[in-house]
């Protein structure tokens, strides 16, 4: 068991085994008395020199492991060579210019492609194999890419940005193994066919709800079934239930008890008044910010549905790039989520307590805001003050606080896969 552990030795002769500090040292030097020329394949004896290298291994029992190893540099006999002299290279332990051995090289790329850069550099320090996160991101991008035949039974597409904002690709996967096949360098249904078309094979694919994909897969895959995966179809629910719950904001307020119900003639003048009314209106009879919302919407999706990026609409269109966001995540114009005008602030789920301690006789806003922070607030003094300054000013009794949920309060309770509360 031993000499198993250090078989990639065995082709040379081990000197002296020095621990030092956390340390160990193996001088060796190689048995063999010819070497082979890599320029020509010339067998040749003649010994022009030697010196040391110093190649790192793979730890032994938590200590960094050194291998001190003498080489010796030949004469190569031929005289149509093109190389003079050449060194001497162990088979399983040493190649030209490298500073680590074969079994190190393998187990830090295997790390690398597991972990990546950081995390990857943070456990060979733990395995006390120290490397540096670029060292290993570039024996990553050293590695080899494996040919592509024919597409995996069931593919998963999706985008990624090689730029946030500016430029976008596209990532395969095969998705009973988990591996990458392959990445695209945009998100355009052109590129994904033509790429299709060169792998077949794929009978399942999976797929994020954007349409450049769709498109796509129903012109290279037209017998391929198209499914969405868990992740947007959990990510679209919330973002609807979110949309509902602010469009019905008006009802999270927690009715008093001096509230009186409405009679019918008076929720319908309100309906009315407000526009809340299920009947379609005219295109004709759209106020110009409609219009204006649905030439936008167009626009965006025009762009968008072609790979542009959301950086590049912007610019295109004069319009902020958190506008072309929203734009683009909405199916229709319909779907725009439309403001209120009230806005939450952070001391908003405290008001209950400041109002409480306003009414015990506590009005000092730095003691108040103290008490808040250790409630959860981490909002600044200013606020706290600001509020309390309107109390003040009417001289008073604080009001009672109805329990209001906030939008995404409302939308988490919703989507809550919990036991209901």
């Amino acid at each position: 068991m031993f000499l198993a552990a250090f078989s990639h030795l065995s082709s040379v002769t081990v000197e002296e085994v020095v621990v030092d500090d956390g340390l160990m040292i193996f001088s060796a030097r190689t048995a063999t008395r010819q070497a082979v020329c890599p320029g020509c394949g010339t067998v040749s004896g003649r010994v022009h020199g030697g010196y040391r290298r110093r190649l790192a291994d793979i730890a032994v029992s938590g200590h960094r492991t050194v291998v001190d190893l003498l080489v010796r540099r030949f004469i190569c006999p031929a005289q149509e060579c093109g190389r003079r002299t050449f060194v001497e290279q162990v088979d399983g332990l040493t190649k030209r210019f490298a500073r680590r051995t074969a079994s190190l090289h393998r187990t830090l790329e295997k790390i690398a492609l597991a972990l990546a850069g950081r995390p990857a550099a943070r456990l060979a320090a733990h395995l006390s194999i120290p490397t540096s996160p670029n060292s290993l991101l570039r024996m990553v991008r050293k590695l080899p890419d494996e040919p592509v035949g024919t597409a995996p039974r069931v593919l998963g597409i999706d985008d990624f940005a090689f730029k946030k904002g500016h430029v976008y690709g596209t990532i395969i996967l095969d998705m009973e193994t988990g591996e990458r096949v392959d990445v695209l360098p945009d998100r355009t249904a052109e590129t994904l066919t033509a790429w299709l078309r060169a792998h077949p094979g794929a009978e399942i694919v999976c797929r994020d709800r954007a349409s450049a994909y769709a498109e796509a897969v129903r012109t290279a895959c037209p017998d391929a079934t198209q499914v969405a995966d868990r992740f947007h179809i959990w990510k679209n629910l919330c973002e609807a239930v979110e949309k509902c719950v602010l469009a019905h904001r008006a009802c999270l307020t927690e009715p008093t008890e001096t509230t009186q119900p409405d009679r019918p003639e008076q929720t319908a003048a309100r309906n009315t008044e407000d526009g809340s009314t299920d009947l379609p209106v005219p295109a004709e009879l759209e106020g110009l910010r409609a219009v204006q919302r649905r030439e936008r919407h167009a626009a965006v999706h025009a762009l968008f549905s072609k790979g542009v990026g959301i950086s590049a609409i912007a610019e295109a269109l004069g319009l902020d790039r958190k506008t072309v966001r929203r734009y683009a995540h909405a199916a229709t114009p319909d779907d725009l989520p439309v403001g209120t005008g009230k806005h939450e602030n952070r001391v908003q789920p405290y008001l209950g307590f400041l109002h409480q301690r306003w009414n015990e006789g506590c009005t000092d806003a730095v003691r108040l805001c103290g008490e808040t922070r250790t409630l959860g607030y981490r909002g600044s003094e200013r606020t706290v003050r600001r509020h309390l300054q309107t109390l003040r000013a009417s001289g008073q009794p604080a009001p009672t606080v109805s329990q209001e949920l906030t939008v995404r309060q409302a939308t988490r309770l919703l989507t809550s896969t919990g036991p209901p509360r």
